[in-house]
C-alpha cells in the first residue's frame, strides 16, 4: 500500500538530514501510530505522502503510483484518494460546516449527485448534525476537528493522513478524535497518524501498529 525505500530529506546543511536512508513499509488497511520527539520528522513524512515536500532521494509509492512521477497537474488528482487532517483545522471560515463538505467534494472531483445524503450521513457519524448551519468560528476545538475528519472522509479516501489532530484538544475531545479515526480504520481506511500522544500511542498498541522515528537510524 504504502512503500519508502531509502528515503532522505535535509532542510538545513548545517542542522543534518531529517531522514536519511530511511525505509517503511505500511499494508493495506493498517492503523500506523507515528511517534517521536518535536523535529524527528512525523509532519514531513505526512507531507511527503501528501506530495506537499519532495524528499531529496529514494522512492515513495502510495497505492501503486510512485509519487516522484507525478507531475504538478496531477497531484490533484492524487490527492482525491487521500483524506487529510491538520491539528491546526484549516476550515473555511466564511462556510457553514455543510457548505465546508460541500465545497470540498465539489474541489476534489466528488459525485455531486448525492452530495446532500452522503454530507448528512457523515456529520451523523461524527455526532455533529445538528451543527451543520454554523460556521466555524461558533464550534469548539474538539467540534472543529470532527468537521476536519468529516471533511477527510466524505470522498470515502483509501488514505487518511491526520498530522498531530489532537494536540490543540483537551483529553475529552482526543479520545473522541481517537475513536473516529478507530471507525475509519474499521471500514478499511489505512490511516496513518502523526502524533506525540505516546501515552495514547501505547495504550492503542494492541490495535495499532507505533513506527518511532526516534528509533530509526537518522537524527533525531
Amino acid at each position: 500500500m504504502i512503500d519508502l525505500k531509502n528515503v532522505s530529506k535535509t532542510y538545513d546543511e548545517a542542522e543534518g538530514p531529517v531522514f536519511d536512508g530511511f525505509s517503511e513499509h505500511i499494508d493495506r488497511g493498517e492503523f500506523i501510530l507515528v511517534t517521536g520527539k518535536s523535529g524527528s520528522g512525523k509532519s514531513t513524512l505526512i507531507r511527503m505522502l501528501l506530495k506537499e515536500t519532495d524528499p531529496d532521494s529514494g522512492e515513495i509509492v502510495v497505492d501503486g503510483k510512485e509519487l516522484s512521477k507525478i507531475t504538478k497537474a496531477k497531484i490533484p488528482s492524487y490527492r482525491r484518494g487521500i483524506g487529510v487532517v491538520f491539528q491546526d483545522f484549516r476550515l473555511f471560515e466564511d462556510y457553514t460546516i455543510y457548505g465546508n463538505l460541500e465545497v470540498v467534494m465539489s474541489v476534489t472531483g466528488g459525485s455531486m449527485r448525492d452530495s446532500e445524503q452522503r454530507i448528512t450521513n457523515m456529520l451523523k457519524l461524527m455526532g455533529i448534525d445538528r451543527l451543520h448551519k454554523r460556521y466555524p468560528k461558533e464550534l469548539s476545538g474538539g467540534e472543529k476537528q470532527k468537521v476536519c475528519m468529516a471533511r477527510a472522509l466524505i470522498n470515502s479516501p483509501s488514505v487518511l493522513l491526520a498530522d498531530e489532530p489532537t494536540g490543540n484538544l483537551d483529553p475529552k475531545s482526543s479520545a473522541e478524535i481517537f475513536r473516529l479515526l478507530e471507525i475509519a480504520h474499521r471500514q478499511g481506511t489505512t490511516v496513518v497518524m502523526a502524533t506525540h500522544d505516546i501515552a495514547t500511542a501505547d495504550r492503542l498498541a494492541t490495535t495499532c501498529r507505533r513506527i518511532d522515528l526516534d528509533l530509526m537510524a537518522k537524527r533525531v
